[in-house]
């Protein structure tokens, strides 16, 4: 017996535009921003050389955090959630509200 049409979609599917290697525009945006600061980070004085090898240590430790952010996926079986997205939901989760049941009282009849 047939039931109706059945629609599968795939669990990869989501609603942004993938550019190169899952990573969409707004992601290249974060990538492009993040660069910008390090580059005006490393463009500040004191310009020793100590002091700039110290500088673009910072900012390539910085940049290699952002890029494991976006790229990490915490969730084996999702391909699609990502790890900003995780932690997205899981703030969104602690800020809402929760709903307490109070025991009911005890009537003697």
């Amino acid at each position: 017996m047939k039931k109706g049409k059945e629609f599968i979609f795939p669990e990869n599917v989501d609603m942004k535009f993938g550019i190169w290697k899952d990573y969409t525009l707004k992601d290249f945006g974060v990538i492009g921003l993040s660069a910008l600061i390090g580059l005006a980070f490393v463009g500040i004085p004191p310009y020793g050389l100590i002091f700039v090898a110290i500088k673009l240590f910072v900012v390539i430790l910085a940049m290699t955090c952002v890029m494991a952010i976006l790229t990490i996926k915490p969730i084996k079986a999702r391909k699609n959630i990502r790890v900003r997205d995780y932690l997205r939901i899981r703030s969104k989760y602690a800020k809402g509200q929760r709903l307490y049941y109070l025991a009911p009282k005890k009537r003697d009849r």
